[in-house]
């Protein structure tokens, strides 16, 4: 064997490697994630039973909360939920007294999505498991290497949405 056909299967194998570590690293925090919504799905599982609810319809609560949407088609374009899912979500919600639902003022077609106290408590009780899952994710870790990570998954992500489009 020539010594440039040597050295071509060597860049190979060293290529096929890099892509190897590479792919590694990409199930590593794929895996990652996967343990933290195991870990949050622990947590959050006992509010959900007490109150009857399901996983979407704590999305919808907590979504509705944190960018103060109030129609169902705002949910549906900002989640991307099937219109079926919100309109059922939304009426068990009802039904448990988590939401009332009031006429537009100015458009008598469009009905307000409003949050009851009961709602509160339970996106304060879900809130409250969010930040303990986090304290225990982030236990050990400096700002530093902190903000390290984000600045790397924020390039991934623009690498990886750059070959998207």
């Amino acid at each position: 064997m020539s010594a440039s056909l040597v050295g071509s299967e060597m860049c190979i194998r060293d290529r096929i490697y890099a892509m190897e570590r590479i792919i590694m690293d990409a199930y590593d925090l794929i895996t990652s994630g996967v343990q933290l919504r195991k870990l949050i799905t622990k947590y959050v599982e006992p509010i959900m039973k007490e109150y009857g609810l399901r996983p979407v319809e704590l999305d919808i609560l907590e979504f509705i909360t944190r960018e103060n949407l109030t129609t169902a088609k705002e949910i549906m374009l900002r989640r991307h939920i099937s219109k079926s899912h919100i309109s059922k979500s939304l009426e068990h919600l009802l039904e448990k007294g988590l939401i009332r639902m009031t006429e537009d003022k100015k458009d008598h077609r469009i009905m307000r999505i409003e949050l009851t106290a009961e709602s509160y408590e339970v996106i304060n009780r879900v809130n409250s498991v969010y930040e303990e899952c986090r304290n225990i994710l982030l236990e050990g870790i400096s700002d530093k290497e902190l903000h390290i990570f984000r600045k790397v998954i924020h390039k991934m992500n623009n690498n990886v949405d750059g070959k998207l489009k």
